[in-house]
């Protein structure tokens, strides 16, 4: 091995801790700040420059779909196993439940999850899958006779940002978020 190939290794490895410190501190700071945390206080947590985080991720799009696929990818698993439930109104409940988690884990997961990426990202695919099933979900609960006719999707949208405002002010955020989770749904269920 040549020092030029070592030197090229240890570039890609610094490289390659370089973009996991950027990752964890977005993560971090998305959390805690929300997802327009400022790219600055990112770079600025992973101990990198403005200039390094963009050479990453040149967007604001990019970081957030690296630092949020596993969970938005989770919500299309989420709504697939839903359908799998041979009771679709439990599958519903459970799909719902588990976005309502989501957002009382991480501050920044309802923006995420309604910001609008590129429509040629892997996210939108994702998300486009993932509206998909829902349809098919509602469309199956409403046949079943467990949901209102004039149910969409639209609701669920309308839930998870008024559950995103309880979750920001309330006092107690599981127990409140719970309690609308729980209204919402039972004025939905036919």
């Amino acid at each position: 091995m040549t020092d030029q190939d070592e030197t090229r290794r240890t570039l890609r490895s610094d490289a390659e801790r370089n973009r996991d410190r950027i990752a964890g501190a977005a993560r971090a700071a998305f959390r805690e700040l929300g997802a327009d945390a400022p790219m600055k206080e990112v770079a600025k947590r992973a101990g990198v420059g403005t200039a390094t985080l963009y050479r990453r991720f040149p967007t604001r799009e990019d970081l957030l779909a690296h630092v949020f696929a596993d969970r938005l990818t989770g919500c299309e698993d989420s709504v697939h196993t839903a359908l799998t439930n041979p009771d679709p109104w439990q599958g519903l409940v459970d799909h719902i439940n588990h976005l309502a988690h989501l957002q009382l884990e991480d501050r920044a997961f309802t923006a995420v999850f309604l910001y609008d990426f590129p429509p040629d990202s892997a996210v939108s695919h994702s998300r486009a899958e993932a509206g998909k099933a829902l349809h098919q979900l509602l469309e199956a609960a409403k046949t079943a006779g467990a949901l209102r006719q004039d149910a969409d999707a639209n609701d669920i949208m309308l839930l998870l940002k008024a559950n995103d405002g309880v979750l920001r002010w309330s006092r107690d955020p599981a127990q409140e978020s719970r309690r609308l989770i729980e209204r919402f749904l039972h004025s939905l269920h036919a």
